[in-house]
């Protein structure tokens, strides 16, 4: 006979851990860079230009617990790569670095109140501007920090934009 009480302490364990929301972050994260990835370019690649991997991470910070943010930040950029083979496997270390640094700092940010709706903008500087210094401490991999940014100005605006409007919805609810 199956012991209920287990059943129940299981069940209110994967709501506690917010497991079910974690999954379903992680997968809309990973489609949604492997339809990016599908739209043909010639050179730089779209992800750079929309900055796609960093709106799944943004969500779970504005409505969830911090690990379901942490583990999308951590696990979308490398099972990206496992399945689609993007992002190139020289910068894995450099986006997966720059999406927790970005979590990290959007964390800090959300507990000051006046800064709350613009804290992906201030998240998303920091995290582009000091990655690549953390990648060097054990990489060769470089990148300009200056044309990055400059190429991820539409991005930029459309996480700062997704930012205020989550963070107006979730104050309202």
């Amino acid at each position: 006979m199956p012991n209920v009480n287990a059943s129940v302490v299981n069940n209110a364990a994967v709501r506690n851990l917010q497991v079910v929301e974690t999954i379903i972050l992680l997968a809309a994260s990973i489609l949604v860079q492997f339809l990016i990835h599908l739209i043909p370019t010639s050179g730089t690649p779209v992800g750079a230009f929309v900055l796609a991997m960093f709106f799944a991470p943004l969500i779970a910070v504005i409505f969830f617990k911090p690990h379901t943010a942490f583990v999308v930040a951590i696990f979308s950029p490398i099972l990206n790569y496992l399945i689609s083979g993007s992002p190139i496997a020289e910068i894995l270390p450099l986006m997966t670095i720059k999406l927790v640094l970005f979590v990290s700092c959007l964390y800090l940010f959300f507990n000051i109140k006046s800064i709350k709706k613009i804290s992906a903008l201030l998240a998303i500087l920091i995290s582009f501007t000091l990655s690549p210094f953390i990648v060097s401490l054990f990489s060769s991999y470089s990148e300009n920090v200056v044309s990055t940014l400059t190429t991820a100005i539409p991005g930029i605006l459309l996480l700062t934009l997704a930012n205020y409007f989550l963070v107006r919805y979730q104050e309202k609810n």
